[in-house]
């Protein structure tokens, strides 16, 4: 399932999408806050995925999330990995109530490079963060977006 950038692509088997129709943003979130963490914990992952470390994705990720990069990785072996995020965007989709937490998916876009000079692409993903009831925001799941329905 790698990614455009050879970065880990995940369905989120553990934690389905939400429905759109269920998708909302309350009120009183701070949605630009979001988003900015968001965007950190994107980078972090990029860099983690990198160097294989999965007791450090462990930070990051679901239990089901994790599961299916450590097969990734071992699939990839010791295979240097080096993403260089040149351009990122994010957008809130929304927010779900899920039984044991809330899920929220983001949309990302932007530009991304895996090699030093090399010419930078374009990618669009959608990832599922999920927030159990008394954690914080995990990764569990990424959809890469169609070039069809690309923005």
């Amino acid at each position: 399932f790698a990614g455009a950038a050879g970065a880990p692509v995940a369905t989120g088997a553990a934690v389905p999408p939400p429905d759109e129709s269920d998708w909302f943003i309350p009120g009183d979130f701070d949605t630009p806050r979001f988003l900015a963490q968001a965007k950190g914990q994107f980078v972090e992952i990029q860099k983690v995925w990198d160097t294989g470390d999965c007791d450090k994705l462990h930070d990051f990720l679901t239990d089901g999330l994790l599961a299916e990069f450590k097969s990734q990785l071992a699939e990839r072996g010791a295979a240097a990995n080096t993403t260089e995020v040149v351009l990122l965007n994010a957008e809130m989709l929304g927010i779900e109530t899920v039984s044991d937490g809330h899920l929220a998916s983001v949309r990302f876009s932007g530009m991304l490079r895996e090699q030093a000079g090399a010419e930078a692409f374009r990618f669009e993903e959608v990832w599922n963060l999920f927030k159990s009831t008394n954690g914080g925001w995990l990764l569990a799941g990424i959809q890469p977006v169609p070039a069809e329905h690309a923005s």
